[in-house]
Parts: structure tokens; sequence; C-alpha cells
């Protein structure tokens, strides 16, 4: 008989702790490389002259030659000054020097799916009505 099992939700200790076990499996699959290697950060953030936070970037390199954009944020009054495209272009920079092949977002039709494009990235997916009445991009770049 299996033992009684409760699902709760999660407090940011246990989805670090699920993140940990996840990618633990992962090394699994790279041959013995240490779980310490397989996730490096590549988050920024930008700050004014006051120190004020105007925007930032959450993004990840998979030491699997994959980088993988979460969030890319811009205060509105900074917007269409090119700070989104030198957060983006900080990532992509680091993820290629750190051996990345390729990096991959997601956005949906009312966020930046133009901005990406002009950034050079391509649709790979979408999956439409997944807020109703809007699309999810999926977006993939080559480094």
């Amino acid at each position: 008989m299996p033992d009684k099992i409760d699902l709760v939700a999660c407090t940011k200790e246990d989805q670090d702790q699920i993140l940990h076990g996840l990618m633990e499996h992962n090394c699994t699959a790279f041959e013995g490389r240490p779980l310490e290697t397989m996730v490096v950060d590549l988050s920024r953030k930008a700050v004014d002259e006051s120190g004020a936070l105007v925007g930032g970037i959450v993004a990840r390199q998979y030491l699997w030659e994959c980088a993988y954009v979460d969030i890319l944020w811009v205060k509105k009054d900074q917007r269409s000054k090119g700070l989104g495209t030198r957060l983006l272009r900080e990532v992509e920079q680091e993820a290629s020097a750190n051996g990345a092949r390729l990096i991959h977002l997601d956005t949906f039709d009312f966020q930046a799916k133009e901005f990406y494009e002009k950034q050079g990235y391509q649709v790979f997916g979408a999956l439409k009505n997944c807020t109703e009445g809007h699309t999810r991009y999926y977006m993939k770049k080559e480094l």
C-alpha cells in the first residue's frame, strides 16, 4: 500500500529543491558533469543614475549549448531607447562566449514578438488561444 502523499503549495525554497532534483537527473544524460556546472545564470538588471531598477532580463544557460530567456522587461518610460536590445545582446554575447549555439524564449502576441524578430529571432512554434484570443509564440536564434 502506497504512503499517503499530500500536494501542497510550494515555497521559493521548495521550487529551488525541485529544480535541483531535475538538474541532478539531467546530469545523468551528460556523462557525469557536476550539477553545479549545468546552469549558468545570465540575468542582468538595468539601473538608472539613482540606482532605481528600470529594466532587466532573467536568463539561464543550460550547458548543453542552449540558453533560455525567461523574462525581459523594460520600464515603460525607458522603452524605445535601446535598453531591451542592450539587455538581450548582453545575454546573447555571454551565452555565446560560454559555448551556447542557440537561445530561445517565448512571448505573447501582445508583448514583444516584433521586437524579437528585429533581433533575429524566428518563430518555431505557436500556441493559439493560450490565453483566449491570443497566441503565445516560441522563438529561437542561432548564436
